[in-house]
């Protein structure tokens, strides 16, 4: 039993992570109907931007915080702002194909600007203790991941559903020419989503980071939160997660009973066998809309 709960709370924190990077595929997603494949580039930026200010430039930990984000919010509406908004108009492949160039060329300027060799977070992030509970360990990282991710979720769901800024994406997902009409300034839209999307990969990157360290190696993490997004569905934020939090307890049970049987890599390979068979049962997604088109 004891091994059973600690690995669903394993499971919840890892989970909880992908949950963080599937929505920063859902909320590009709902506002601009881009499928970001650039998911693994931009959790690799956000991952050594934060070792960068934390570890190269030694800044004081809450100024290192303030300037990660601040950087990354930078990097998001820079990648609006130059490379996207002259694709508004054009056939929706040709932003979906660029978000891919995205991703390989962050993965080749985290080559360029700090080579190719592992790094480290601080001890007092990466070496935290394990905090017992009678027989079952936590390590303090994973207890600090569902507190924090927890509250980027509530935070983002509050910023959609009770700010000015979060309607005026809601009412673009819905309809881009309504949302004109209403006076909303699509393309400050955009460059919000952009910027919100960076900050939730930041948050999958400190963690991540934290856990196993730094290296270009990091962006398969990324391949799980896009994995999750069209799980859920696209357009879902519930879907995207309760599609983490599956996928990261799928992994941690079949990891903790099943991998002295069947191999170590049978619990990355099982999120993938899980999406093969939903897919054939839901193309869009656990939670997403179905749209029936005429040809």
């Amino acid at each position: 039993m004891n091994t059973f709960i600690q690995l669903m709370i394993s499971g919840i924190a890892t989970g909880l992570i992908y949950a963080i990077a599937a929505l920063g595929v859902v909320v590009v997603y709902k506002a601009t109907k881009v499928l970001n494949l650039s998911a693994g580039g931009l959790l690799l930026i956000g991952a050594y931007l934060a070792w960068m200010f934390l570890v190269q430039l030694k800044f004081p930990v809450v100024l290192a915080i303030m300037a990660t984000i601040a950087s990354t919010a930078i990097v998001g509406w820079v990648i609006e702002r130059v490379t996207l908004r002259p694709l508004i108009g054009q056939p929706i492949l040709a932003a979906i194909i660029l978000t891919d160039m995205l991703w390989f060329f962050f993965r080749g300027t985290t080559f360029l600007f700090w080579g190719g060799n592992p790094k480290m977070f601080p001890s007092w992030l990466a070496s935290r203790p394990t905090i017992f509970v009678g027989e079952i360990g936590i390590p303090e990282i994973m207890i600090w991941c569902i507190i924090i991710s927890g509250l980027s979720i509530a935070g983002l769901i509050i910023y959609f559903k009770f700010t000015r800024p979060g309607l005026a994406m809601r009412v673009t997902a819905e309809d881009v020419i309504v949302a004109e009409n209403l006076g909303i300034k699509i393309t400050r839209v955009y460059s919000n989503t952009w910027i919100i999307c960076l900050i939730l990969f930041l948050i999958t990157a400190y963690f991540v980071g934290a856990m196993q360290g730094i290296s270009q190696d990091l962006d398969f993490v990324a391949v799980y939160g896009v994995i999750i997004a069209l799980l859920g569905g696209l357009e879902s934020f519930p879907g995207a997660i309760i599609g983490g939090l599956a996928v990261g307890i799928l992994q941690a049970m079949v990891g903790g009973y099943l991998a002295g049987i069947l191999g170590g890599g049978i619990s990355e390979v099982s999120p993938f066998i899980v999406m093969f068979i939903i897919s054939f049962w839901r193309p869009y997604g656990l939670f997403g809309l179905e749209r029936i088109e005429r040809i």
